[in-house]
């Protein structure tokens, strides 16, 4: 008999976008368009690092957007992150193989790491991102980092470890894979330029997806690879086919070139920093100083830290009640590190109606005795 996945009236989960605001009847005229354009292109598999249109609307868009110059013949499309993941590890494989990794990180990527049998170095996690000094100490290949939005903490890497990281990879000749998963959501502050805009060394390999600020579903994602692996690149890559659809990557071209992502993007800010706002008015609203809120300056999620309690108990407490949050634990590499009263809020894909109630129905669950 097959185990159906349970459902939650109220569900915090983390990578749900808001399907409601998705602009269906633009993207369907932009695969129209590009099935009437060239149809004959269409039926090919296409070049080998991904559509010419969409690599030269990416390299603007990262310039405008990222401070990243970079040219169309550097970007790779890829068909989602833990693919481009996967061939990045590839192209580093010669040679030694440990990559230090934030700890508590992305699971995905570690799992890609450990399916390619390399060596994980957990970094560990100060208030404003990972400690430098244990890093000097860390003899590895590659650091895989999220430094504009740190997965899962949220914290934002400050000027200082940017170029202390930087330089750590120049002495090392050592590689920096920055995941910049979701950059295009910021509540606080100014806009904070990628890490690769900084990299005067060619050390950073800068990877982005339009998984958040698109849809997970077409899934695309894309490389931008230094020029010193260029070369490696292509002797690697030379009989491999392009992996994400040609109408998907017209389609994503004609969409960019035509003002529709840039117009998306500003209309998706309003809605997640909406709703943003209105969950972390609910949750001081209603547990206040029973709580401490963590990574609230970006992002589609953020975690909250409860007083005397352990997350396995509060994420059963919350579904007794409909109410689905969910257990970071799965994201470190050592769950001893891990503190064990966090639990995490994804807000993407749920209403500000529902995040509402979805609080105060936690309130309930985790403080009946609360006035």
């Amino acid at each position: 008999m097959e185990n159906k996945e349970e459902t939650f009236e109220y569900d915090f989960k983390y990578g749900d976008i808001d399907v409601s605001f998705f602009p269906l009847y633009i993207w369907k005229r932009c695969l129209t368009k590009a099935l009437i354009n060239e149809p004959e292109q269409l039926l090919n598999p296409g070049e080998g690092q991904g559509d010419i249109g969409l690599r030269k609307e990416l390299a603007n868009y990262l310039f405008q957007s990222r401070g990243l110059h970079c040219s169309v013949d550097q970007i790779v499309i890829c068909s989602g992150t833990q693919h481009a993941i996967s061939l990045i590890i590839q192209l580093l494989s010669n040679g030694d193989r440990s990559v230090a990794m934030e700890n508590p990180g992305d699971d995905g990527a570690q799992a890609d790491f450990n399916n390619h049998e390399w060596s994980i170095k957990p970094m560990r996690l100060e208030q404003d991102g990972i400690d430098t000094e244990q890093l000097q100490k860390i003899d590895a290949k590659v650091a895989y980092i999220t430094p504009s939005h740190q997965f899962p903490y949220g914290m934002v890497l400050p000027i200082q470890k940017r170029l202390a990281l930087l330089e750590w990879a120049h002495q090392n000749n050592s590689f920096i894979i920055e995941d910049d998963y979701d950059s295009e959501f910021r509540y606080q502050g100014q806009p904070i330029p990628s890490l690769k805009a900084l990299d005067t060394q060619e050390s950073v390999i800068y990877l982005g997806t339009f998984s958040k600020s698109f849809s997970p579903a077409v899934r695309v994602s894309y490389i931008v690879l230094p020029q010193s692996l260029m070369d490696v690149y292509h002797h690697m890559y030379v009989n491999y086919y392009q992996s994400v659809p040609s109408i998907i990557q017209k389609g994503l071209s004609i969409f960019m070139n035509e003002g529709h992502f840039t117009s998306h993007i500003r209309r998706m800010r309003k809605v997640y920093q909406k709703k943003h706002q209105t969950l972390v008015d609910a949750l001081n609203k209603h547990m206040g100083r029973h709580i401490e809120i963590i990574g609230q300056k970006a992002g589609l999620h953020l975690l909250v830290k409860v007083k005397n309690q352990s997350t396995k108990e509060l994420v059963l407490k919350a579904k007794k009640l409909g109410v689905r949050v969910y257990d970071p634990t799965s994201y470190c590499l050592n769950e001893r590190e891990v503190n064990p009263s966090l639990v995490m809020f994804g807000f993407g894909g749920i209403s500000d109606e529902k995040i509402e109630k979805g609080i105060l129905l936690l309130q309930k669950a985790w403080f009946p005795n609360k006035n």
